[in-house]
């Protein structure tokens, strides 16, 4: 697996001679590159029955099984790596890696679109990707899904006293955050979830 991929994006610094005016578009072609590259592996994971789960799942999901029929792939192999990083190319304009998911954004459907006008642009908001019809999420998010929920979970298995000093919507909101994260990590690692899964 590549070392840009299921991670944030990597700038690298331009070699030396570079002149400015030319940065953006170096660090473009770099991102555009790496973005290819994720969606690559998560390509082979899916092909591979990987599960994947959240409101954009069944639509990538149907996109990549578009791509394996055209490509003549089986369940577990890529016939053609150079004509499936072609194939993948359009999707590259609407995914944004993710921590806890990735996004496909369509501005139709973007949770973050409809609720944070104050900036006059999108931004992510606070829990709002997890439920978004924009998300998926699959095996390359389990460990920071778990991470998040367990951190929540430390502060509510604290001493009874400790907890107790806590202010009560604080210890609403970690208890149904720790629930929610939850039900998403158990929503990729079992097979109750059909939608994102390679081989059907």
């Amino acid at each position: 697996m590549r070392a840009q991929s299921f991670g944030q994006f990597q700038y690298p610094t331009p070699p030396f001679g570079t002149s400015e005016s030319g940065f953006a578009e170096e660090v473009a072609a770099n991102d555009a590159v790496a973005r290819l590259d994720y969606l690559e592996d998560i390509y082979r994971d899916w092909n591979n029955g990987g599960v994947a789960s959240g409101g954009a799942a069944e639509r990538i999901s149907a996109e990549f099984e578009r791509i394996r029929r055209e490509l003549g792939d089986l369940p577990g192999v890529v016939a053609s790596p150079a004509r499936l990083r072609t194939m993948l190319r359009h999707l590259t304009k609407t995914l944004h890696p993710g921590v806890l998911n990735d996004c496909f954004y369509q501005a139709a459907t973007a949770v973050c679109r409809k609720r944070a006008k104050a900036l006059g642009r999108p931004v992510p908001l606070y829990n709002m990707c997890l439920n978004c019809p924009n998300a998926r999420r699959s095996a390359v998010h389990l460990p920071r899904l778990t991470t998040a929920r367990d951190q929540a979970l430390t502060v509510l298995d604290m001493p009874k006293k400790e907890r107790e000093a806590l202010p009560r919507l604080q210890v609403i909101a970690l208890t149904d955050y720790a629930t929610e994260l939850g039900e998403l990590i158990q929503s990729i690692t079992t097979d109750d979830i059909k939608e994102g899964v390679g081989s059907e």
